[in-house]
This record gives structure tokens, C-alpha cells and sequence, in this order.
């Protein structure tokens, strides 16, 4: 019977079957058959791609809060799907007198056999008389959390003559209708130093002059743009990182005074600890993100809270296009807490709640904090978040309209009031109340608990053995966490790279997160439409 058939496989650790060999042959196809039976978009002048996102699939991962707060990685929206159009689109994407749509309009469109009302999303490189639209949203038997968000488009998806699904059909575009007053939009700057094209002239010019990190072969050392991200060619990786090494020269003599006297000796006796992150290897795929939020018991606030820039993630992932419009390169650059060793939010709380630790980490202590949001303001890579409601259900009070799940009587509440769902939340993590600050913590949980095995096991300290959440998750290796004094980490290795850069090195923080400058392999010739 099956229970012993189970057991028995359990036990062997293997299931063993007997399966006819069978000759195949794969030479076969007849690609004319296949070729006349592919459908066709018709006369439409624009073709709808259908795709599925990386966070929500076909819909099976739509009852997970943290996937739909999670965003697109190119588009950086949450908890919907949305029409992607060109952001230059020869004048088709002129909508009964509207040709100059912004992310978050709403339009009416025919996708396929669908006639949906979604907003758009102009983005940078994509193809002209092609709009994109994602597909797994709209699902009506789902959990709290999937059901109703965003538009069902599989009702869209065909069938060739073989049987085979089509991924694409005919768009049809309608009417303007307004805007999405709750579209959760999580980056509003997009762009260094993007080429566009000139329309009198027809030549290349700066879209964006007032770029906030631009290298130039002419520079000359001043420190006249801020040093977010930097980027090159392998062409002109040499004189690039000479660049940046005149870049930071200059902000070290710059930044050779500190009211924090006697630190820098301090920091190199016993644990000092330090991230790397390669912009080179970064995918933007957000698993760090998902992993952070999981790990440290991160608030869960729903579309309209994100669209009031109220969302809490401790670490995003910015993305930003450069180069050319028609064809740009991509950057993804995780941002979280800097753990400044000079940190400008320290000098700014008026109860002491935010402090530096003997071993480098910028720590808050929650139980102090009175809300005050000084040292957010304070903070110039944006990563302190302030609890404006009672998002994670630890107290309870101030429920209101703006908790987006309901339950089956219809009262509004956190995702985290219920109590199988509090299941998810890490003991070993506070779960913060309302009207508080919080950030990125270096997992220090995780450090503790490092040292606790360490004395448990008699040994000593090795970071090897501690590792944040966003570095264990990430899986192409890009982030390196341990202690910069010793000189066998990954992260001391990371950092002696000459790529290796700080951001806004020239204010004079001192972060403790160093940033491998982004690296093309480009081929001009390829690229060029007259070669």
C-alpha cells in the first residue's frame, strides 16, 4: 500500500522505477508547420507582451505581502500591474490628444480579448510599437493579501494552431481616464547623465545636466557633483579609476577633521564591522530586500501608505539608467544604513536614541526613541524609517482606514493582527510599536549570536561565522559582511579593490558600506546604427 511504499522510500532516501529505454529522435520538426501556425498581432500598429514579474510569478505568489510590497526591479512599482510603454514612442502613445504620459495615468486599453483600465509606465530603452504588461494580478480566489489587486490578463494569452500559449496579442489604446491616486511608485529619479537625441539637430545630447554623478575626461579634481555611482567602460576603466582616486584624495584632505576625536584608533582594536557590495554583480532581483524584511520583522504597509512615501523597508534597491536613451545600461545600487562612523543622524536626537557602538554600528534603541524624526532629516542617504501607524499590531491603537487587508466580518486591520501571521515575526527581533524611528541593524542579532556560540564553544570570535540577512540571500555573491580588522574577510578583501568607492564620501560621513564601481564591456561598433 502507499504508506509502506513511503516509508520504505523514506528509509532508502530514493524511489527506484523500471522505464522502458526509448529512441528519440530530434530532427523532425517541421518548422514550416510550426512558423504558419504561430498567430499573428493583425493589423494592430502596437503588440502587447505579456510577461510574468519575478516577485509575484503567475499568481502563485500573490498571497505573500512581502512579494507585492517587494518592487519590480525596472520599474520600482508595487502591489499592481501596469502597461509599460516606450518613453519616446514616435507618436504613438498619443491617446486622443495626450502624448505625454506620466507613470501612474490610467488608461483605458484592448489587450488581446481584454479590455482593461491600468496605468502606464513610460520606461527607458524599450521598444518602440511594443507595450508590456505583466500578468498573475487580479486573482479573485486568493488570500488577504492577492485578492482583487491589479488586473487578470491571462484572459488575454491565445493559442496557435498547434495549441501552443501566445505571449502576445493586439493593443489597442483608448482613452485617458485619470490618475491612480494610491500608485505605489517607491523612486522618482531614474537617471545619470541619460543621452537623448536633439530633434533640430538630431545629435546626442545630455538629457539630464544636473546629474548627480558625472565623470568626464575633463575632470580636474573638484568635488562639484556628488558621488553616488560611479561607472565606466573597461575601455576607460584605467583612467576612470584614476579619476576616483583624485576624487577621494580630495575628500580625505577635506575630511581630516571629526568631532569625534580618538575614534579612528579606537575602531582598529577588536571587531569593526564593515559591508561591500558590487554593483557589478548585483542583478536587482530583491531577494536581500525580501530577506531583510523577514529576518527583522520589517512593517508590511500596503499600497496607499507606500504611495505616501511611507514605506519601512530597511534596505532598497535603487536603479538607475545611463548612457545611451535608446539602449541604456542599468545599475542597481542596495541602499541601506551606512553605519557612519561621522553619522550626521547621532548628533541630532535629543534623547540619545540613536548611538555608535565600540565596534562600528549606528544602533537604535527603540524604548528612547520619541518620534521625533531628526535624525531622519538628518540623514542624507534617506534610510531611517518612522512607524506612522501601528503597522506590525504591536500595541494596537490608532487602527484606521489605511490598513489595505480586511477580515471576513470587514474590519480594516495590519497585516500582523492576526495570529497565525504573527507566526512569521522573528523572536529574536523587537517588533516595534508606533512613532518610531528604525533602520538597518547589520543583523546585529546575528552578531550576537555569533558571539554567544563562540563562548558557548569556547573559541574565538570568527566573522566568517556571522553574516547579515541581505548577504546570506543574495545569490550572485554581490554583498560581503564580516570585520574590516581582519585582514583574511571577505570584506577587507572587497575593499582593497580599486573599484571600491564610498558614497558621498566628500560630506565627510564615513559609512562603513563601500560600493564597487558599475563595469561595461561594451563593443561601440555594435551599438552604432551607421557602422
Amino acid at each position: 500500500d502507499f504508506k509502506s511504499f513511503w516509508d520504505k522510500t523514506l528509509h532508502d532516501g530514493e524511489v527506484s522505477f523500471d522505464v522502458e529505454a526509448v529512441q528519440y529522435s530530434y530532427n523532425s520538426i517541421d518548422f514550416a508547420s510550426v512558423e504558419a501556425g504561430l498567430s499573428t498581432s493583425g493589423d494592430t500598429e502596437v503588440e502587447v507582451q505579456f510577461y510574468e514579474t519575478v516577485h509575484i510569478g503567475a499568481g502563485q505568489y500573490a498571497n505573500n505581502p512581502w512579494l507585492q510590497e517587494m518592487p519590480d526591479p525596472l520599474h520600482r512599482i508595487v502591489w499592481d500591474n501596469f502597461i509599460t510603454i516606450p518613453s519616446t514612442w514616435d507618436g504613438k502613445n498619443k491617446i486622443n490628444g495626450w502624448n505625454n504620459l506620466k507613470a501612474g495615468e490610467i488608461v483605458e486599453a484592448n489587450l488581446g480579448s481584454v479590455a482593461a483600465t491600468m496605468p502606464v509606465v513610460p520606461t527607458f530603452g524599450h521598444y518602440n510599437g511594443i507595450v508590456g504588461a505583466s500578468l498573475g494580478y487580479g486573482r479573485s480566489v486568493c488570500g488577504r493579501a492577492g485578492k482583487g489587486v491589479g488586473t487578470d490578463l491571462f484572459p488575454g494569452l491565445s493559442r496557435d494552431s498547434n495549441g501552443y500559449v501566445q505571449y502576445h496579442a493586439p493593443f489597442i489604446l483608448g482613452s485617458k481616464v485619470g490618475k491612480d491616486k494610491d500608485f505605489g511608485n517607491v523612486q522618482y529619479h531614474h537617471t545619470f547623465g541619460l543621452q537623448d537625441v536633439d530633434p533640430e539637430s538630431g545629435e546626442k545630447v545630455n538629457a539630464d545636466e544636473l546629474s548627480i554623478m558625472t565623470l568626464g575626461k575633463g575632470y580636474d579634481g573638484a568635488l562639484t557633483d556628488r558621488s553616488i555611482v560611479y561607472m565606466s567602460d573597461v575601455s576607460e576603466l584605467d583612467e576612470t579609476i584614476e579619476m576616483v582616486k583624485k576624487r577621494r584624495a580630495v575628500a580625505d584632505h577635506r575630511n581630516n577633521e571629526t568631532i569625534y576625536k580618538g575614534f579612528d584608533e579606537l575602531y582598529q582594536s577588536g571587531h569593526k564591522w564593515e559591508m561591500s557590495i558590487d554593483l557589478n554583480s548585483c542583478i536587482g532581483c530583491g531577494a536581500c530586500q525580501v530577506a531583510c524584511v523577514a529576518e527583522n520583522n520589517v512593517p508590511i504597509v500596503g499600497k496607499r501608505e507606500v504611495n505616501r512615501h511611507h514605506e519601512m523597508t530597511w534596505l532598497r534597491i535603487d536603479r538607475y539608467f545611463y548612457g545611451d536613451i535608446d539602449n541604456p545600461n542599468v545599475v542597481y545600487q542596495p541602499m541601506l544604513c551606512q553605519h557612519c562612523d561621522n553619522a550626521p543622524c547621532e548628533n541630532v536626537c535629543p534623547v540619545g536614541a540613536t548611538n555608535h557602538s565600540a565596534e562600528g554600528l549606528n544602533q537604535m534603541t527603540y524604548n528612547r526613541c520619541i518620534g521625533t524624526r531628526y535624525c531622519a532629516n538628518n540623514c542624507p542617504y534617506k534610510v531611517r524609517r518612522f512607524n506612522w501607524l501601528d503597522y506590525t499590531a504591536a500595541d494596537l491603537f490608532g487602527l484606521n482606514e489605511v490598513y489595505p487587508l480586511a477580515d471576513e466580518e470587514g474590519n480594516k486591520l495590519p497585516y500582523y493582527a492576526d495570529n497565525i501571521t504573527r507566526m512569521v515575526l522573528n523572536p529574536d527581533v523587537t517588533v516595534r510599536s508606533r512613532g518610531v524611528i528604525e533602520k538597518c541593524s547589520f543583523c546585529v542579532q546575528r552578531i550576537q549570536e555569533g558571539k554567544l556560540e563562540a563562548r558557548v564553544e569556547g573559541r574565538a570570535l570568527e566573522d566568517s561565522n556571522i553574516n547579515t540577512a541581505c548577504a546570506t540571500a543574495c545569490p550572485t555573491g554581490a554583498i560581503s559582511f564580516g570585520d574590516i580588522n581582519n585582514p583574511k574577510s571577505a570584506v577587507s578583501k572587497a575593499k582593497e579593490s580599486p573599484l571600491n568607492y564610498y558614497v558621498l564620501e566628500e560630506i565627510n560621513t564615513r559609512s562603513s558600506v563601500g560600493y564597487h564601481m558599475k563595469v561595461t564591456n561594451k563593443n561601440e561598433k555594435l551599438s552604432d546604427k551607421n557602422s
